[in-house]
């Protein structure tokens, strides 16, 4: 479940299952956009009558050029994985593609495992009074906590509301079940960090 050594610890990941899914669903619906485009204006002449350039003989390669260039972040996912290790001074996390969130434990009140089973979450909560150490969760870094907001939404969880929290990193895309994974994390916390287990089972 993790890498466990006498002073850290770090979470072995699964295979990229949701990232192959996400990437498979973009290249099937961007592939069919691409082809409609070459099928409308593939036959279109690059310039008109008049001798000026027809903007429509531009389309298909316009559309190519775009889905490649969205496809970056479905790529990315690939190879920039989530990450989650822990030592005696800090927590960190990588929820997405983006930056490695490096959290002193002296600024963490919480960490808790909440969801359920098939989708579970790890959440982290700091405490906004301990100054400045460390990394503060931005906006893009909580794409995966908005996610779990909508999740807590739409299944109408009751308990403490997630948007109380700041980070969060989908616990099913590493190795373990939720609850030794928590443990895993667990040992390294110091005392007046909250570890709690949420999950409904």
């Amino acid at each position: 479940m993790a890498v466990v050594g006498p002073h850290r610890i770090e979470w072995r990941r699964k295979f990229p299952v949701r990232a192959w899914r996400r990437l498979g669903w973009y290249a099937t619906s961007g592939a069919g956009v691409v082809l409609v485009g070459f099928v409308l204006f593939g036959a279109e002449p690059e310039r008109l009558e008049s001798g000026r350039l027809n903007p429509l003989a531009f389309i298909p390669t316009g559309l190519s050029v775009l889905f490649a260039l969205a496809a970056t972040p479905f790529v990315l996912a690939l190879f920039r994985r989530p990450a989650v290790a822990a030592d005696h001074y800090a927590l960190s996390v990588r929820p997405g593609i983006l930056r490695t969130l490096l959290l002193p434990w002296a600024r963490i009140a919480e960490i808790t495992a909440y969801g359920v089973p098939v989708e579970p979450y790890l959440l982290v909560r700091c405490d906004t009074r301990a100054g400045r150490l460390g990394d503060w969760p931005r906006w893009w870094d909580q794409s995966v906590l908005r996610a779990a907001v909508r999740g807590r939404r739409r299944l109408g969880r009751p308990g403490r509301p997630v948007e109380q929290y700041h980070v969060a990193v989908r616990m099913d895309e590493f190795v373990g079940d939720p609850a030794a994974q928590l443990a895993s994390l667990a040992a390294f916390a110091p005392h007046h960090v909250v570890v709690t287990d949420s999950l409904v089972y």
